[in-house]
């Protein structure tokens, strides 16, 4: 073959291959700031800002500086670097609720892309729930729970735990209006009890949206109470 035959197929090759190579897909992400209140050790509602960043495009690392320019880096991530959150621990809530305003994300996704997105935090909070009992049946097959509603919660969700492993998990059910003056949630021990007898923890998190799309968190509450079955 002449060369100048074999250079123009190696150029034809070469555009077909660039033709098929397939668009960049876009880094997007969305991030997200929402208070969470629970009751410590002595009693008293305290505060602490979670934070959560989702992307279908895998993230090398996330950082959040608050509005007053404080930094922290998210941590904890799942699914290969899909989301990225934090998990406050006991001494980062505090009585005074998180500052509200414009919270900054950098995020960096794994091809070296930095991207920053805003989301802003409101001044509302939620109160922990008040659980009033929890109870078994007379046959014994059956867990009743109740609680004080949540003014100004737009739903709920809890979840039971045996130490540390989630047995059981409740996804948000949404609260009618006007707020009703209690709950109380049934649930089959069957569900429990394969995990066999001892303790269990029920966890109660109360709901409260940014819109009635119910998308984005605005606050929520977390209370516990635990049972021998």
């Amino acid at each position: 073959m002449k060369k100048t035959h074999l250079l123009t197929l190696i150029a034809l090759i070469m555009m077909g291959l660039l033709g098929c190579e397939k668009a960049k897909v876009t880094n997007e992400a969305s991030a997200d700031v929402f208070v969470k209140a629970i009751k410590n050790a002595s009693g008293t509602t305290v505060y602490a800002a979670i934070h959560t960043v989702f992307s279908y495009n895998a993230m090398k690392s996330v950082s959040v500086s608050s509005p007053g320019g404080t930094p922290l880096m998210l941590t904890n991530f799942e699914n290969g670097g899909n989301s990225f959150f934090n998990e406050p621990a006991i001494a980062d809530y505090s009585a005074t609720a998180p500052a509200s305003g414009v919270y900054s994300y950098i995020v960096k996704f794994n091809d070296g892309e930095e991207i920053t997105y805003t989301n802003s935090l409101a001044t509302a909070t939620l109160v922990p729930a008040n659980i009033t009992s929890m109870v078994k049946n007379a046959t014994g097959d059956s867990l009743s729970v109740s609680w004080d509603a949540i003014a100004g919660a737009h739903g709920y969700q809890f979840k039971f735990l045996k130490g540390t492993t989630q047995v059981y998990f409740q996804a948000a059910f949404l609260e009618n209006s006007p707020v009703k003056p209690s709950w109380t949630a049934k649930l089959p021990i069957s569900k429990l009890n394969s995990s066999g007898s001892g303790t269990y923890t029920f966890e109660l998190t109360g709901l409260l949206f940014e819109t009635t799309e119910f998308d984005y968190i605005q606050a929520i509450s977390t209370s516990t109470k635990d049972i021998a079955l």
